[in-house]
């Protein structure tokens, strides 16, 4: 696809169909978020791939955890989870003293793997939920790092509607 096709259909995908996504797919998607820009080169990521009963037990956490927030996102979060072919679970790795730097380094890092997901005619979400069970993931998966963020992967039932933006005067700020 071209970059303007892959930018304009990117979509947050939250239905997905119940078929494998290749290997390779996965590296290529990987690979692909390793080129993404990091603030002094550090590359602060490392990912953890996960399917089956794993994700699902990621799910269930989330599921456990509405109890607290009673928000309702949380479960429709878990349902995508469960449904979802690949959960990535991003893990930061400090490298700069500066926290900023490198959660900024880490956000191109996973736009560039909701990106390649489209190129490749799969769907994606950068799930913001699972935050709330940062501690636990690392713990449930035994990896002694923060999950600083999840992507769910698939191939997406539909293709939603694109959602409504800002218009580009609402965003940009005029120098005066």
């Amino acid at each position: 696809m071209e970059y303007n096709e892959v930018v304009n259909l990117r979509r947050s995908i939250r239905k997905y169909e119940n078929k494998d996504i290749d290997d390779l797919f996965i590296q290529k998607i990987i690979e692909s978020a390793m080129k993404s820009p990091s603030a002094h080169n550090l590359q602060p990521w490392k990912v953890m791939i996960t399917k089956g009963k794993l994700k699902n037990q990621i799910a269930n956490l989330l599921i456990e955890k509405y109890q607290v927030y009673e928000d309702p996102s949380f479960i429709a979060t878990a349902n995508t989870i469960k449904n979802c072919n690949v959960l990535l679970l991003i893990f930061y790795e400090p490298k700069s003293k500066i926290r900023d730097f490198d959660i900024l380094s880490l956000g191109s890092f996973v736009e560039h793997i909701c990106l390649k997901a489209t190129d490749l005619s799969l769907g994606s979400l950068w799930i913001a939920n699972t935050n709330h069970i940062s501690e636990e993931i690392s713990k449930l998966v035994n990896v002694d790092l923060e999950c600083i963020s999840t992507v769910a992967l698939g191939y997406k039932e539909f293709l939603p509607d694109e959602r409504s933006r800002k218009n580009y005067n609402e965003v940009v700020i005029e120098d005066k």
